[in-house]
């Protein structure tokens, strides 16, 4: 389990505890200190003291792609997910999934996601079937490039193999978007929880809500990787991928031409 960690004493706890109170424990948790400036790594050492399962690494502040990077770096299971640290997780999360993946043998298992500001839930992300259902992988392929299913990392739990060879992109916002679907093509199969399982925080100080004019810039990145590998591999949804990425590159020059030009006039 990696836990990238920056700036999250407030809410680092919930998320440790979630993880270590599972009712599946044979578990390694790989607690990715990103040079938090608070006391986060301090917390991190707590943890790493009083249970076994927890190592913790602490590294300069290089971002989310790097600290998840040095986690998968670090990973010795047979298994891997990541769970980013102002979230948390139902108590029988992995016994669930792994319940699954023994039954259908599945590569990826697949599970919800539900949003709350800490004290109410809404805006549930449905992305699976029933639970145990399977389907091939490159069909979830297909319907990341197209959109259809986000490329959010934090809703599955991978076979540590479809992570061979694959890291995320060192200075990239949303890099899960040029990243995911490398992994799914690595799988034959994926299978489902359809119950929503993680529980992702509402947190206006995360990148997602932090204005940054320099955001519709690697989204648009990011889908024209989408678009790019549809061309090679996919040709029968390049159109409507394309699609996609044309309209992030008109957001993208709407942006350069008002509230960021000055931003943005270096990438031109």
């Amino acid at each position: 389990v990696i836990i990238p960690v920056y700036k999250v004493e407030k809410y680092l706890a919930q998320c440790l505890d979630s993880v270590l109170n599972q009712t599946y424990g044979n578990l390694e948790i790989v607690l990715v200190d990103d040079g938090s400036p608070d006391s986060c790594p301090q917390i991190c050492d707590e943890y790493g003291v009083k249970d076994a399962r927890v190592h913790v690494i602490h590294k300069k502040n290089g971002g989310l792609a790097s600290a998840r990077n040095v986690g998968l770096d670090h990973a010795s299971g047979e298994f891997v997910s990541f769970i980013d640290s102002d979230d948390w997780i139902e108590k029988e999360t992995y016994e669930k999934i792994m319940q699954v993946q023994e039954e259908t043998l599945a590569e990826i298992i697949m599970f919800d996601i539900i949003q709350t500001d800490g004290m109410t839930f809404f805006d549930k992300f449905n992305y699976t079937r029933e639970t145990g259902r399977v389907v091939a992988a490159n069909e979830i392929v297909k319907q990341i490039l197209l959109d259809k299913i986000g490329s959010e990392v934090v809703k599955a739990v991978y076979d540590i193999k479809c992570w061979e060879g694959i890291r995320f992109p060192f200075g990239r916002l949303y890099e899960d978007i040029p990243t995911t679907y490398h992994v799914y093509e690595k799988a034959s199969k994926v299978a489902f929880v359809n119950e929503p399982l993680y529980k992702y925080r509402v947190n206006k100080s995360s990148i997602s809500y932090t204005p940054n004019p320099i955001k519709p810039y690697h989204f648009y990145l990011g889908y024209r990787d989408h678009f790019e590998y549809a061309r090679k591999h996919y040709p029968d949804i390049v159109r409507r991928v394309g699609a996609n990425a044309a309209h992030y590159a008109i957001s993208m020059y709407f942006h350069a031409c008002t509230d960021a030009i000055e931003t943005l006039t270096p990438y031109k």
